[in-house]
């Protein structure tokens, strides 16, 4: 009969201790879905022709307080690279009809996105103004999204939930 007692305590602390760490991890987001449902505002359907809206870092910042979903480029003249990522970008907004920002890298690096980017060129996509994902200029994991289309794009909608 003790020995039951025994068993029971022990039973009853791991459902205490178990069901409160699951309780913190549902709090912190830790179940939830980590992709980004864009802002109603950057959704053009066809009427996408792959332009981008430029941004100041005022403006930035002000979309992150706002807690606005978007996708944002960032961009340094004269880098082949950011060229060739820059034309991986135009050819993904136009056919999925999704306006994109285009950032300086001198401005992004006054923002609270250079805690996250680096590096340039880059993309970040943010989620109710928060950075959930960003392509890593200096990573070899993200170094096809840099060189292919298919993996660009298979990178960015790993970060985008279908409408």
């Amino acid at each position: 009969m003790k020995n039951l007692k025994v068993w029971q305590l022990v039973l009853g602390l791991i459902l205490v201790v178990g069901g409160t760490a699951l309780f913190v991890v549902a709090v912190s987001g830790g179940f939830g879905d980590s992709k980004a449902v864009l802002s109603s505002e950057y959704i053009c359907g066809d009427k996408c022709d792959g332009e981008y809206i430029e941004l100041n870092k005022d403006e930035y910042e002000k979309l992150v307080a706002d807690k606005k979903s978007f996708v944002v480029f960032v961009d340094q003249n004269g880098c082949t690279t950011a060229d060739r990522l820059e034309g991986f970008v135009k050819d993904w907004s136009s056919e999925n009809g999704i306006k994109v920002y285009k950032i300086m890298f001198e401005d992004m690096k006054e923002t609270s996105l250079h805690d996250f980017i680096k590096y340039y060129p880059s993309v970040a996509v943010i989620s109710n103004g928060k950075v959930i994902g960003f392509l890593r200029a200096d990573s070899d994991e993200d170094a096809g999204a840099y060189n292919e289309y298919e993996a660009f794009k298979k990178w960015v909608e790993k970060y985008l939930k279908k409408s």
